[in-house]
């Protein structure tokens, strides 16, 4: 028998720079840039990390993966607090500052400048959902109504900036945030330009023509990441320390784990405002720009990001899915049924799709 679920809250701090890959092919003369961790890069980085601390032998591991074809099967081969690890949900990463958890910036928060440093609260507007939509309007989906401001200004994005969970109270509630909770991507992290070269591994010496580049993530000194993971006490227990090395992305880097106080996610009355919306924290699949079962009354989606992987079981990569990108708004009416994942189990067990429930108005 296992013992109750818990639920630790974590804290990544880089003792270096990080490199994480996107799913674009990288060789020699070419230029290769870090972006920020997804949710199945952290999830990895545990399952290893929980999978060496139960004494699991991880070449064995990988051997019992391939002949199973599935994951979740060999550990529950396994047996005891190992079996359990399939069960553990993670959900994160997400960027902190000091103290403060920060979520992307929802996609119909604009603003009228293009510098945060000359913002002032007046600059910042929100698109809301028009009652009446414009002559001549045409959506990608019958009904769909068009996002909209009263105004003759042009509207930036404010895809570079992060917002606070204060800020995200204040958003969720139907209003827009305070300028002070909203923080620029250059007080976060800049990019580290590093230059280097092959290694012939017989000779141990350069391989000719093989030079490259690679931008490494650098977060600011006071800049960690935020996880959560959720499972059997004993399962997740070695993770339930003051300071532990894990390895975190490409280049053999390592973070700093620790546990920490928890987030304390905004939750908002669904009886006010005009409809319901919901906004991703973090990236989700849908095989679409939204949810199958949602039926959407307006939407506001910035793009989407490709995303791979190495699939153990099968031995190689895993087919590239292209994930709608967190900051993702989503209108619905008041009566809309909502499930508490969006995505797949497989999917909400490492994080994809997590978000928070709001209020929207008409203009």
């Amino acid at each position: 028998m296992h013992n109750q679920s818990d639920i630790l809250c974590l804290s990544l701090r880089p003792i270096d720079t990080l490199f994480f890959r996107d799913a674009r092919p990288f060789g020699p003369s070419r230029q290769a840039n870090s972006g920020l961790p997804s949710p199945q890069t952290l999830a990895g980085a545990i399952r290893t990390l929980l999978l060496e601390a139960h004494g699991v032998n991880l070449q064995k591991f990988g051997e019992k993966v391939r002949a199973t074809k599935s994951f979740d099967q060999a550990l529950r081969e396994m047996g005891g607090d190992v079996s359990a690890i399939a069960d553990v949900k993670i959900a994160g990463p997400w960027l902190c500052r000091n103290e403060d958890i920060l979520v992307s910036m929802p996609a119909n928060l604009k603003s009228t400048k293009s510098l945060l440093s000359s913002f002032t609260q007046e600059d910042l507007v929100r698109l809301d959902p028009l009652r009446t939509p414009p002559h001549g309007w045409q959506p990608k989906e019958k009904g769909l109504l068009p996002l909209w401001y009263y105004g003759r200004k042009s509207l930036k994005s404010l895809n570079e900036c992060y917002l606070t969970l204060k800020g995200m109270d204040a958003y969720l509630n139907g209003g827009i945030p305070e300028i002070n909770t909203i923080v620029n991507v250059d007080k976060l992290y800049t990019i580290d330009r590093r230059v280097g070269i092959g290694i012939d591994g017989k000779l141990n010496t350069t391989a000719e023509g093989l030079i490259y580049s690679a931008g490494m993530l650098s977060l600011k000194k006071d800049v960690s990441f935020y996880a959560e993971v959720k499972g059997h006490s004993s399962t997740i227990d070695p993770l339930n320390q003051s300071s532990i090395l894990m390895k975190f992305g490409g280049e053999g880097r390592h973070v700093e784990v620790s546990t920490r106080t928890g987030a304390i996610w905004p939750e908002v009355s669904s009886k006010g405002g005009d409809g319901n919306l919901l906004v991703l924290t973090t990236p989700a699949w849908f095989d679409g720009w939204k949810p199958k079962n949602l039926s959407c009354m307006a939407a506001a989606v910035p793009g989407f990001d490709g995303i791979s992987g190495w699939d153990l079981a099968l031995g190689g990569p895993k087919p590239n899915r292209f994930m709608v990108q967190s900051g993702s708004v989503y209108y619905l009416r008041h009566n809309e049924k909502l499930s508490r994942d969006l995505v797949n189990y497989d999917d909400s067990l490492v994080g994809w799709g997590k978000n928070l429930k709001g209020i929207w108005k008409y203009v």
